[in-house]
C-alpha cells in the first residue's frame, strides 16, 4: 500500500475532531435527556440536530470562500486552534450553568467545525491525489466511523460515571466538566496533528470575496447551478445526501426501538444495535476500499443500496440478539454505499473551487436532513405514524435509492456483477486505469485474446463502455442479451462502415468506444496483425482521445481459441487476469504504430502478472502435486521418474545438500541433462540457492575462472559423468581439486532408505503448501535462481543473472505461445549449461506439468533419434547446428521423428539447407526463435499458420528469414546505436528487448551491466549488439552482430550475410562454414571463408564464384578444416575461427 507524507497527521486531525464533536453532541443529548426540558426524546434530537446542521447551510458562501483562496491546511491549522478556545468557552459556559450560554458555545463550537469540513474534505484530495483517492477516502470514512463510536461510547460511559443524579441544569453541567475537558484535550491533540500536516495547497490572491451577492444568495445560486450542471457531482451530492438521511433517520428510529429513550442510555440493546451499525460502516467501508484499489469501484452503490432495504424490511421481524448481526450488515452495506460515493464527489472536484462545491455538498445534505426531520415531526405529531411505520418508509427509501442508482449508473452494477461472477475463477488486475478520462469521447484499441474480453474491459473502467465486435450465431441467449443492454455495435468485417458510423455517433455523444482491430480473436497466443481502419469513427471528433488497452491471462482459458489439449494443461481455478490501459496515443497514428504501442504495453500487463506468480521451485511442487503419478523425466538409461519419485528425490537431496553446503548460497553443478541433473539443479533451488551449471565443453581453466567469479565452494557431479569426459579427453581432475565435489552417487547413498520412504508417503499425502513450508527456504521473486555464463564468442564468458521473476516470466511467456499439452514430450538435448537448456527444456517443462525426455549428449544423433522414437518426443528444441547433425545422419530415419509436431530452433540463423532438409526427410517446418542469455532466453518465435473464422483468410505466424514476432510482454525497439533514438519500420539498427525476462544483470560486473541495460521512459531494455530490423507485424530480422561486420575499404559488409548467401545456393550443400574477418594493411579487413568437407580448397573457390556474390562480398581467402571450432551450445566459435585463419594466413594481431 503507498504511503504519503503526512496522512497519519491529518488522519489524526480526523480523528480529533469527530471525536470531539461525537463527544459535545453526546453530551448534550445526555444531559437534555437526563433533564426532560423538551416533551420527548425526539424534540431533543431535532434540536440537536438543527444545532448542528444549521451552521454548514447558513455558512456556505465563507466555508467554501476560506477553503478555495487559502490554502486548505492552513484553515485546518486556524480551525482547529481556534476550537480549544471554543471547547474553554463552553466549558465556562458548563460552569457558570447558563443554559443559553451553554447552546451559544455549543453554536460557536459547530460554525467553526461547518468553515473546518470542506477544507478537511477537500485537503485529502490534494494530499493523496488521483490515483491513490479512493484508498484516501476509505481511510478517511474508516477512522471517521471508529472515532464517532469510541467517542460516542467512552463520552456514554463517562456520563453515567460522574454525572451528579440531579434535575438541575447548572448543577448537572458542573458535574461533567471532566467530559468538556476530555473535548478540550482532544481538540489541543488535533490542532498538534494539524500544524504536523504537510502544506500541499496554495493561495489564490485574485478571489474575493463576493459581499454583495453573499446576503441575498445569488454567489451561492451560480455555485450551486455550475455544480449540479455536473452529472458526477449532481449524482455524488444526491447520493451522500441520501446516505446522511438513511443514517440520521435509523438513529432516530432505533432510539425507542429497543424501549430505550437515547442513543447513550444504558440499554444494551440499543447500544448494540448502534455499536453493530457502526462496525458494519467501517468493514463495509473497508471493503469498498479494497475493491476500489484501480478505480473507484461505483457497482458497489446500487449493491449496497439494494442490502440495506432488504435489511431494513426485515430487521423488525428478527428477535433479539440476532438483530444486532443484521444492524452490522445494515451498516457493511451502508459502507458499500458511502465510499464510493464520497471518493467520487472528492474526484470531480477542482483546486479552484473544492471548497465551494464540498461546502454545497455538505448544505444539500444538511438541508436535506433537516426537511426529513420535520417530515418526522410531522409524521409522528400530526399523522399518528409508529416508530415502526418508519422502519418500512425506510426500507421503501433505500429501494427507491436503489432505483435511482440503478438509472443514474445501470454500468456500474453491471460491472460488478461480473466482477463477482468472474472473481469465483480469475484473480483480476488492472494497471493504468487512470489513464482513461470520466468523461468525453475515447477510443480504446487492444488485443482480442478470448470471448469475455469485453467483459474484462468493462470490469477494468470506471465508465461505461460502447464495444464494436462481431457477433457470433453461437452465442448464448443470455450473451446476447446481455450486449444487447450493453448497446453493442455490431461489426460485419465484409463491410465495416456501418459499424464505423456508429460508432463515430457514440465518440460525437462523449462516450467511450472499445474496438479491437485484429478483426479476429488470436489462434496463437500472440497479436495478429491490425486490419481494422477505425480512423472513420474517430473522423472530425472534437476532442477524442485514442487510448491502447491490452488484456492478458485468458489465453488458454474455456473463452479462447487454444488447443483443447492446452486448454487442460494451464486449466486453474486461480488464474490471474490482466487488463492495462496505456498512455494517450496521437491520432494520426497507424495501426501499425498502434499495435506496436499495445505490444509493448503488453509488457506493463505481463510484469503486473508475473508479480503475482510464485518463485520456481514454489510453482515446481504444485505442479508435481497435481501430476503425480504420471511422467516427469524421461531417460535413455531407463531410470525414468514420475511427479511423485522427482519430488521425493528433490526433497531427500536436498537436506542432504543443504547441510553439505551450509553458509554457501552458490553451488555449481556439473551433469549433463538427465534425471540427477535435475534433481541436482531443483534440490538447490528447493533450499534457496543459486545454481551454477558449469560449460563442461570449456577447459577447465575457463569453468575456474567462472566458479572464482561466482565465489562457488562446491560442485556437484556424477561419478559416471566425470569418466565419460576422461573417455573423450577432458580431464576434471585439475578443476575438481580445487572445490569441494559431491558425486550424486555418494549423495544418495547418504540417504537412509527410511527417510526417502518416509518423503515418499509424504510426497503422496501432504498436500503442496505444507511441502514447502516444511522443506523450502523461502526466496521472493528477485532473488536470483541461476546464474548461467554467457557462451564467450567474444570474449571471456560473463555470469548473467537470472532471478525467479526472470525464470517464471520467461517461462509463462514461451507457454502461452508454444501451446504444449499434457500428452507432448520435450526433447531436453541442450545443456543445463544452456539458457534453452535450463529454462526452456528443463525448468518450463517442470513448472508446467509435460514430461522431458533427457538426452545427455546431443552430438550423438543415434541416441538423440531413438529417444525421440522411444518416448514419442512431440517438441524439439534445439540449434541449427544440432538439427542439421540429426538431420544428414544416414541412421537418422525419417520414422524416428514421427511423433514431433513442433521443432523451433535459435541460437543461430538457420540456414536454407537445413530448412529444406527437414522438409523433405521429415515433412516438419523449423520455427526459427531469437533469444538471449540475458533475456532468460526467449524473446521472439515463428508459429504456424492458421484460418481465420471466415474460412478464407490465412493468418500468417511463419516467415522464415526472420526469427519471429516478440512473445507476449516483449517488445522490440530498433535503434540508431549512437543516438539511440528509435527508426522506421523496415530500417535496420540495434535491436533492443524490453520485457519481464531482462536479466538482473551480469555479476559483480556494473559497469558491463549499465552498458548492456539502456533506460527507456522508465523501462529496461536490453542491448542486444545485433543489427536488425522489424517489418509492419512486428517480425524480427536479424542482419548480424554489429561485432561480426567486416571494414572492407570503407564500407561496412555483414559477415551473416555472406554466410547466408552461401548457404542458401546448393553449392555448398553438406559443408559446414562460416566466414571471419581479418586483418589487411590495404583495405583495413578482409573476409576469409572457413570451411569442412569433402571439397577442396580449390574446388570451394570456384563455387564460390558460381554463388553470385557481390565482388565486395566474395571471400579472398577460402581456408579448409578438419572441423569447425564450436561453442559447447553448438554455435560456431567465431574468435577462435579468426585465430585459426590468422595463423593459417600468417597474420600478426597487432
Amino acid at each position: 500500500m503507498e504511503k504519503h507524507q503526512g496522512s497519519f497527521a491529518f488522519y489524526g486531525v480526523v480523528f480529533s475532531q469527530i471525536a470531539s464533536t461525537t463527544a459535545l453532541v453526546a453530551l448534550m443529548e445526555l444531559v437534555l435527556n437526563r433533564l426532560h426540558l423538551f416533551e420527548s426524546s425526539d424534540s431533543s434530537f431535532i434540536v440537536l440536530h438543527l444545532l448542528i446542521l444549521l451552521p454548514c447551510v447558513l455558512l456556505i458562501t465563507p466555508a467554501g470562500y476560506f477553503s478555495d483562496k487559502y490554502p486548505k491546511e492552513r484553515v485546518l491549522r486556524i480551525t482547529s486552534l481556534l476550537m480549544v478556545p471554543a471547547v474553554g468557552v463552553f466549558g465556562v459556559a458548563a460552569y457558570v450553568g447558563s443554559m443559553t450560554f451553554v447552546f451559544a458555545a455549543a453554536a460557536l463550537f459547530f460554525v467553526l467545525q461547518a468553515i473546518a469540513s470542506p477544507a478537511k474534505s477537500g485537503y485529502l484530495k490534494e494530499l493523496v491525489g488521483v490515483r491513490m483517492l479512493a484508498n484516501g477516502a476509505g481511510r478517511f470514512t474508516i477512522v471517521t466511523f471508529v472515532s464517532l463510536l469510541l467517542s460516542a461510547a467512552a463520552t456514554a460511559v463517562a456520563f453515567e460515571q460522574i454525572a451528579p443524579q440531579t434535575l438541575d441544569f447548572a448543577h448537572l453541567m458542573q458535574g461533567v466538566l471532566p467530559i468538556v475537558a476530555g473535548i478540550a484535550v482532544m481538540e489541543l491533540l488535533g490542532t498538534v496533528f494539524a500544524f504536523a500536516i504537510p502544506s500541499v495547497g496554495a493561495y489564490d490572491a485574485e478571489m474575493k470575496f463576493p459581499w454583495s451577492r453573499y446576503y441575498n444568495f445569488a454567489f451561492t445560486r451560480r455555485k450551486f447551478k455550475k455544480a449540479w450542471k455536473n452529472r458526477a457531482l449532481r449524482q455524488s451530492i444526491i447520493g451522500l445526501s441520501m446516505f446522511w438521511v438513511m443514517i440520521f433517520l435509523l438513529l432516530f428510529i432505533v432510539q425507542d426501538m429497543f424501549g430505550s429513550g437515547s442513543l447513550f442510555d444504558k440499554d444494551l440493546m440499543a447500544n448494540y444495535a448502534i455499536v453493530g451499525t457502526i462496525v458494519g460502516l467501517v468493514l463495509g467501508s473497508y471493503y469498498a476500499m479494497r475493491m476500489s484499489k484501480a478505480f473507484i469501484e461505483m457497482g458497489l452503490i446500487p449493491l449496497g443500496t439494494a442490502g440495506a432495504a432488504a435489511l431494513i424490511l426485515i430487521i423488525p421481524f428478527i428477535p433479539r440478539p440476532y438483530n444486532a448481526v443484521a444492524f452490522a450488515l445494515l451498516g457493511f452495506c451502508g459502507g458499500l454505499y458511502a465510499l464510493p460515493m464520497f471518493a467520487m464527489l472528492l474526484y470531480n472536484t477542482k483546486p479552484r473551487s473544492a471548497g465551494h462545491v464540498l461546502s454545497i455538498s455538505n448544505a444539500v445534505q444538511n438541508i436535506c436532513i433537516i426537511a426529513f426531520d420535520v417530515l418526522l415531526i410531522v409524521a409522528l405529531k400530526y399523522l399518528n405514524f409508529e416508530r415502526m411505520d418508519l422502519f418500512f418508509i425506510l426500507g421503501i427509501f433505500c429501494l427507491a435509492g436503489t432505483v435511482w442508482a440503478l438509472w443514474a449508473m445501470p454500468h456500474t452494477l453491471l460491472r460488478q456483477l461480473l466482477r463477482s461472477a468472474l472473481s469465483i475463477h480469475y484473480k483480476f488486475l488492472v494497471s493504468g486505469v487512470q489513464n482513461i478520462p470520466w468523461e468525453g469521447p475515447v477510443l480504446l484499441v487492444g488485443n482480442h485474446i478470448s470471448y469475455i474480453d469485453w467483459a474484462l474491459i468493462q470490469m477494468a473502467s470506471p465508465r461505461p463502455l460502447r464495444f464494436v465486435i462481431t457477433r457470433r450465431p453461437y452465442e448464448k441467449w443470455y450473451v446476447r442479451l446481455l450486449l444487447s443492454q450493453m448497446k453493442t455495435i455490431n461489426l460485419d468485417i465484409s463491410n465495416p462502415a456501418p459499424a464505423m458510423e456508429k460508432a463515430r455517433h457514440a465518440l460525437l455523444r462523449g462516450e467511450a468506444v472499445v474496438m479491437f482491430p485484429e478483426n479476429a480473436m488470436t489462434s496463437t497466443g500472440n497479436m495478429n496483425r491490425f486490419r481494422l481502419d477505425y480512423s472513420a469513427a474517430i473522423r472530425d471528433v472534437p476532442k477524442v482521445k485514442l487510448l491502447p488497452f491490452y488484456v492478458q491471462g485468458l489465453w488458454g482459458s474455456s473463452y479462447s481459441m487454444a488447443d483443447a489439449g492446452f486448454k487442460d494443461l494451464v486449466h486453474s481455478g486461480g488464474r490471474i487476469v490482466t487488463v492495462a490501459f496505456g498512455n494517450e496515443l496521437p491520432l494520426e497514428a497507424d495501426p501499425v504504430t498502434i499495435k506496436r504501442a499495445v505490444q509493448e504495453l503488453s509488457i506493463t500487463a505481463w510484469e503486473t502478472y508475473i508479480r503475482k506468480l510464485r518463485p520456481v521451485a514454489s510453482a515446481w511442487i504444485r505442479t508435481a502435486k497435481k501430476v503425480g503419478s504420471g511422467p516427469s523425466v524421461y531417460s535413455p538409461d531407463g531410470k525414468h521418474l514420475s511427479a511423485h519419485t522427482l519430488t521425493t528425490a528433490v526433497l531427500s537431496f536436498a537436506r542432504v545438500i543443504d547441510k553439505l553446503t551450509v553458509g554457501e548460497k552458490q553451488v555449481g553443478v556439473l551433469i549433463p541433462p538427465s534425471g540427477p541433473g535435475i534433481i541436482a539443479n531443483m534440490a538447490c533451488l528447493v533450499r534457496g540457492k543459486t545454481v551454477y551449471n558449469l560449460n563442461y565443453t570449456n577447459t577447465p581453466e575457463t569453468m575456474d575462472y567462472c566458479c572464482g567469479v561466482a565465489d562457488v565452494k562446491s560442485i556437484i557431479t556424477a561419478k559416471v559423468f566425470v569418466e565419460k569426459l576422461k573417455q573423450k579427453g577432458i580431464n576434471m581432475d585439475i578443476l575438481l581439486s580445487k572445490y569441494k565435489v559431491y558425486y550424486m552417487e555418494d549423495l544418495k547413498e547418504m540417504i537412509p532408505k527410511r527417510a526417502m520412504i518416509l518423503n515418499f508417503l509424504r510426497v503422496l499425502v501432504l498436500p503442496a503448501w505444507y511441502l514447502e513450508l516444511r522443506f523450502f527456504k523461502k526466496v521472493s521473486l528477485d532473488d536470483v535462481a541461476t546464474v548461467i555464463f554467457s557462451s564467450g564468442s567474444e570474449g571471456r564468458p560473463k555470469g548473467v543473472e537470472l532471478t525467479h521473476y526472470n525464470l517464471m516470466g520467461n517461462i509463462k511467456q514461451c507457454e502461452s505461445v508454444l501451446n504444449p499439452c499434457a500428452d507432448d514430450v520435450f526433447l531436453g538435448s541442450l545443456p543445463l549449461f544452456h539458457a534453452f537448456g535450463f529454462s526452456i527444456t528443463t525448468m518450463l517443462c517442470l513448472v508446467e506439468g509435460v514430461p522431458v525426455a533427457t538426452c545427455p549428449d546431443p552430438t550423438d544423433a543415434k541416441l538423440v533419434s531413438r529417444i525421440c522414437a522411444q518416448f514419442k518426443v512431440s517438441f524439439m528444441v534445439a540449434t541449427g547446428t544440432f538439427l542439421r547433425m540429426w538431420g544428414v545422419n544416414r541412421a537418422v530415419h525419417p520414422l524416428m521423428f514421427s511423433s514431433v509436431r513442433r521443432i523451433y530452433a535459435g541460437a543461430e540463423k538457420i540456414r536454407e539447407d537445413v530448412r529444406q532438409l527437414y522438409r523433405t526427410k521429415f515433412k516438419l517446418e523449423i520455427f526459427e526463435g531469437f533469444g538471449c542469455t540475458e533475456t532468460t532466453p526467449v524473446a521472439a518465435v515463428n508459429t504456424k499458420d492458421v484460418l481465420m473464422d471466415d474460412y478464407k483468410t490465412v493468418l500468417v505466424g511463419n516467415k522464415p528469414g526472420t526469427v519471429g514476432a516478440p512473445l507476449p510482454g516483449t517488445q522490440f525497439r530498433i535503434v540508431d546505436p549512437d543516438t539511440m533514438e528509435e527508426l522506421p519500420i523496415g530500417e535496420d539498427g540495434l535491436i533492443l528487448i524490453g520485457g519481464a525476462q531482462i536479466m538482473k544483470g551480469y555479476l559483480k560486473n556494473p559497469e558491463k551491466t549499465a552498458q548492456a541495460i539502456a533506460i527507456i521512459n522508465g523501462r529496461r531494455w536490453y542491448k542486444t549488439g545485433d543489427k536488425g530490423h522489424v517489418d509492419e507485424d512486428g517480425y524480427l530480422t536479424i542482419v548480424d552482430r554489429y561485432s561480426r561486420f567486416a571494414k572492407l575499404g570503407g564500407e561496412m559488409v555483414s559477415l551473416g550475410s555472406v554466410d547466408f548467401k552461401i548457404s542458401e545456393t546448393a553449392f555448398f550443400e553438406g559443408v559446414d562454414h562460416f566466414t571471419v574477418a581479418v586483418p589487411d594493411g590495404s583495405k583495413g579487413e578482409k573476409i576469409a571463408l572457413l570451411f569442412a568437407g569433402d571439397i577442396s580448397e580449390d574446388e570451394a573457390k570456384d563455387r564460390l564464384k558460381q554463388v553470385g556474390l557481390p565482388p565486395l562480398m566474395l571471400p579472398s581467402y577460402v581456408l579448409k578444416l578438419d572441423d569447425l571450432p564450436k561453442l559447447g551450445s553448438g554455435k560456431c566459435d567465431f574468435q577462435t575461427g579468426k585465430k585459426i585463419a590468422m595463423e593459417k594466413l600468417g597474420i600478426k594481431n597487432d
